[in-house]
């Protein structure tokens, strides 16, 4: 029988229970008891939750960061946006909590606000590009004063849609049909600004996707 690894036990127990239950409502014991070990083995492998937490943090970017990185003067298809946007709201969704108290855990864990700022950054420079690549290859026809506009309306509805669906659906950390209804959100956001054929096909795409 292979021998268990307790450290992977740990951080794949804890983003179930922050994901279901929300990370201010778990404790370390209950971390422990869910994944059948021991408290102080528990602490042998993290000093506190705090320490998960970061942990799970780093794994959600390393993972996120090939899915936003955008090479630059890349002439794009509208598939090529909607495909992105698709895995990043994928990969958010499993790692949720950190987006459903994204303030309060920026507030209270070290260097996490500044490293969510980075990734802010870093994942509206890639907006921007692929905007960009839509743009150079005709695709997309906007001002820059709507460029401006629409980029900040997507990095909100990219980031914060779960909080949204929690409180205003009144269902916990937004099940899959939330997700479904905030991508075609954003992706209703973008067809204004699509030329033909693009605007069809995203279109279906969004009408899809309201049907989940």
């Amino acid at each position: 029988m292979p021998k268990r690894d307790t450290r992977e036990l740990i951080l794949a127990t804890s983003l179930g229970l922050f994901n279901e239950l929300g990370e201010p409502h778990v404790t370390t014991n209950h971390i422990a008891d869910a994944a059948d070990i021991s408290p102080g083995n528990l602490y042998y492998h993290f000093n506190n939750k705090q320490d998960i937490v970061l942990e799970l943090f780093k794994r959600f970017i390393v993972q996120l960061d090939p899915v936003i990185s955008v090479p630059e003067n890349t002439a794009l298809e509208a598939e090529d946006f909607w495909f992105q946007l698709h895995l990043s709201f994928e990969l958010k969704g499993q790692y949720r909590f950190l987006y459903r108290n994204l303030v309060d855990l920026a507030e209270q864990i070290p260097n996490l606000g500044s490293a969510f700022r980075g990734l802010f950054r870093q994942e509206h420079d890639a907006l921007a590009t692929t905007l960009a690549g839509l743009e150079q290859r005709g695709a997309l026809q906007i001002t820059p004063e709507e460029k401006s506009l629409l980029l900040n309306n997507l990095m909100l509805a990219l980031n914060y849609w779960l909080p949204f669906a929690s409180m205003f659906e009144n269902n916990g950390l937004a099940p899959a049909d939330s997700q479904a209804r905030a991508i075609a959100g954003v992706l209703q956001m973008v067809l204004p600004y699509l030329r033909e054929p693009e605007h069809d096909e995203m279109a279906e795409l969004m009408a899809r996707y309201l049907q989940h």
